[in-house]
């Protein structure tokens, strides 16, 4: 059974992300956008660094230029669009989604790990760990 309420608000969401998406196609990050705190507190790159910049080249396709944003949230974004509209159209439908992403404990576990290692070799001073770092 579908839920009015669940679809009113799940599509409020999505017109939403849509707009903030357009939004941030057409204006860019620069000049409004604060940038990563914990890059201004540390200097270090965080795992999320460039990922704003990365989904702009992305909207403008420039696949190119997202990858060198930040690699792994470009090889994890389709991931995470897939897995949230996949829960997102269950909620609406108020029963399991027709298919999920089941990465389990060791999924999570791999994907953790490979965060916590980008995190720190984006942030090594030696070649090629500057390449995982935002330009």
């Amino acid at each position: 059974m579908i839920h009015r309420k669940r679809v009113i608000g799940a599509g409020l969401g999505v017109l939403g992300l849509v707009v903030a998406l357009y939004v941030l196609r057409q204006v860019g990050p620069d000049g409004w956008w604060p940038g990563c705190t914990f890059r201004k507190l540390t200097g270090l790159n965080c795992p999320g660094c460039g990922m704003t910049r990365a989904t702009v080249a992305a909207l403008h396709g420039q696949l190119g230029a997202a990858w060198r944003f930040n690699p792994l949230g470009m090889l994890l974004l389709p991931l995470v669009i897939l897995g949230g509209g996949l829960e997102l159209l269950g909620w609406v439908r108020d029963r399991p989604p027709p298919w999920r992403l089941r990465l389990g404990a060791y999924g999570g576990w791999v994907i953790a790990v490979a965060v916590i290692a980008f995190w720190i070799l984006r942030n090594l001073p030696w070649w090629p760990c500057p390449l995982l770092a935002p330009p």
